[in-house]
């Protein structure tokens, strides 16, 4: 039977097979490519659509402002500190907290200065990728970027704690919807430039993660004060928001015309609501554990079950949601998505055990500054900014990300097996050298995991997979550091019980470090030696974590599938005006904006699945 043709007079929505004009609620694509291995087909990304050619000069510019952009998503996060993190390790929380607990006179809200805004930024950057796929690109970004302002604005004026708090939670709100924007935004640039644009977006976050906390004590104690930290995103993200405004142009979405309830509907409210209270209560459980009351008390153990039963909930409803839900079933579906996941999971838990022990170690056991300690972290900055260019360029030049993606992993547990050998009397060449095939092995594979998502996903799918890594990603630092916390103390505690007596032990772990490394000087040398070896003891003890994860993470790279990246220049194309970031179809090579393809291609699979219907 043949089909009736849509009226062209209406915008095209996906309804019934066959007739893209048809009112109702937006149907889901369900052809997702799958994993090879089960049988379906698979849309090579040869076959993904080429996006228009920048001109250099607009390609660039693109990537300064979303990398200054990502730079001050990535300060905010780690200016006052990212995961919940044991009092004995030093620059997590950040320098500023003391001093706005003292303007504040409170102590009971630390815990939330820092939580608040990954509360709002993990489970929302999910919720967003969806959302974003119903505007357009450029105003999302740019609304996103407004509201992260706006909670800056309000951090850096507050007045008392609960103000605070609230600032941190819609800035993170806005860092959440800056980071599905932005994944947004880079689907329409050309595939085989994407390479070099995560590249520079994950060496800046390797800045950030390493010196936001040095910036923010440099702040905290000038006359600046540290409310500075917060005003300094208004000036560069203003340069930010200019800039996006100039260099991306406009690309017409037709799923705007949906009615907000629709929208709001497709972001699944309960699923939403259920992930945010599982975070919640995973992050209660990894803050008081070992830092307010032992892991074994009933409030910890309660709040671990708490957040076990909600992350079953959670899952069913988006088992019964399939493709509608927070995360669509179909991303899990996929092998490559899977693994890249539990990928960035694992890299997530050794980079931030590696990142907090290693300034620890220097100044307890070498009885290194603060400031030099961060000097001496330099080496995994360096070497991680280092192989991520080589990476970026290399896989925009060759295509193959897949190699950078298994031997990452590699180097990086060779350096982590390195690391978990020092010991006290360990010598600066050896401390020193041995970060370099960390930052190394984090640059080659980081940055490759998300290409490899990216390179299996829908052109609607990529911010919502993008951002299901980053979201992988941030919580295995939160359960990384908290379980090295755990390892740390429990293994001070035994080798303390051999200088001190058993009380004194407890009340010695449970120090801060100043304190810690203050009462070392006052010992003798023979106790101090012994003081330094079981904190050397209990710093390579919580180096198994990262040891454990990379070898982990090693195996898991086994599971991505085997793809390239189709980086030749497309060929001569018809002139296009304003679509902006366009794309064109393979087939034609008629260039098309991104969001006319992704539209023609669905009313193309539904059409096919009307006749294949009516065949029947």
């Amino acid at each position: 039977m043949k089909q009736p043709e849509a009226d062209p007079s209406v915008p095209p929505t996906e309804g019934a097979p066959g007739s893209p004009a048809a009112p109702g609620p937006e149907r889901e694509i369900n052809n997702m490519s799958h994993s090879s291995a089960e049988g379906d087909d698979v849309q090579p990304v040869d076959h993904i659509p080429h996006n228009e050619e920048l001109p250099k000069w607009r390609l660039y510019l693109l990537t300064f402002s979303l990398g200054l952009a990502n730079l001050l998503v990535a300060l905010d996060t780690s200016i006052l500190g990212s995961v919940p993190v044991p009092v004995p390790f030093p620059n997590v929380p950040g320098p500023a907290i003391p001093t706005i607990t003292s303007e504040f006179r409170t102590l009971e809200h630390i815990g939330w200065y820092t939580s608040a805004y990954l509360l709002a930024l993990m489970p929302f950057q999910l919720v967003l990728g969806r959302l974003v796929a119903f505007y357009e690109p450029k105003i999302f970004y740019v609304t996103s970027m407004l509201v992260f302002e706006v909670g800056s604005i309000i951090c850096a004026t507050s007045t008392n704690s609960p103000v605070f708090i609230l600032g941190r939670a819609v800035a993170g709100l806005g860092a959440a919807g800056m980071t599905a924007g932005g994944f947004a935004i880079i689907g329409h640039t050309p595939m085989r430039e994407r390479p070099r644009l995560m590249a520079f977006f994950t060496a800046l976050q390797a800045v950030a993660y390493t010196s936001g906390p040095t910036m923010s004590g440099a702040l905290t104690d000038s006359y600046l004060t540290w409310r500075f930290n917060f005003w300094v995103n208004l000036p560069l993200g203003f340069v930010a928001v200019v800039m996006v405004f100039l260099v991306v142009k406009r690309v017409p979405n037709p799923k705007q015309q949906l009615s907000l309830a629709h929208k709001l509907r497709r972001c699944d409210p309960l699923g939403t609501l259920l992930l945010i209270s599982c975070l919640v209560l995973l992050f209660l459980a990894l803050e008081w554990g070992g830092n307010v009351v032992p892991y074994s008390s009933p409030q910890v153990w309660g709040c671990f079950l708490g957040s076990g039963l909600l992350l079953v909930g959670f899952s069913v409803s988006q088992a019964l949601k399939k493709n509608n839900g927070v995360i669509p079933v179909r991303l899990f579906k996929q092998r490559t998505v899977t693994a890249c996941c539990i990928f960035s999971f694992l890299y997530g838990m050794a980079n931030v055990t590696h990142i907090t022990l290693l300034p620890t170690y220097l100044q307890t056991v070498h009885g290194i500054s603060a400031t030099l300690s961060g000097v001496y972290q330099l080496p995994i900055t360096f070497s991680n900014i280092l192989s991520t260019a080589v990476a970026g360029f290399a896989i925009s030049a060759w295509g193959h990300y897949l190699p950078f993606l298994c031997t990452g992993p590699l180097i990086y547990l060779a350096g982590s097996v390195l690391l978990q050998q020092l010991r006290a009397g360990s010598t600066a060449a050896q401390y020193i050298g041995y970060q370099v095939p960390i930052g190394a092995g984090f640059g080659l594979a980081m940055h490759s995991s998300i290409l490899a998502v990216q390179a299996v996903s829908l052109p609607e799918d990529m911010p919502v997979a993008s951002v299901m890594e980053i979201f992988s990603q941030q919580l295995g630092r939160a359960v990384g550091i908290s379980v090295a916390q755990n390892l740390f103390v429990r293994t001070l505690r035994l080798g303390l019980r051999g200088i001190v007596s058993r009380g004194d032990s407890v009340a010695f772990a449970e120090e801060g470090l100043e304190k810690m490394v203050a009462a070392m000087r006052e010992l003798d040398a023979p106790l101090r030696d012994k003081f330094r070896v079981a904190l050397n003891k209990a710093m390579t003890t919580s180096f198994i974590v990262p040891v454990a994860a990379t070898a982990a993470a090693a195996v898991v790279t086994w599971f991505v599938e085997r793809r390239t990246i189709d980086v030749s220049k497309p060929g001569k194309r018809a002139q296009q005006g304003g679509s902006g970031l366009a794309g064109s179809d393979s087939s034609t090579d008629q260039p098309l904006s991104g969001a006319v393809v992704e539209e023609e291609g669905r009313i193309s699979r539904e059409k096919e699945a009307g006749k294949d219907a009516a065949g029947r």
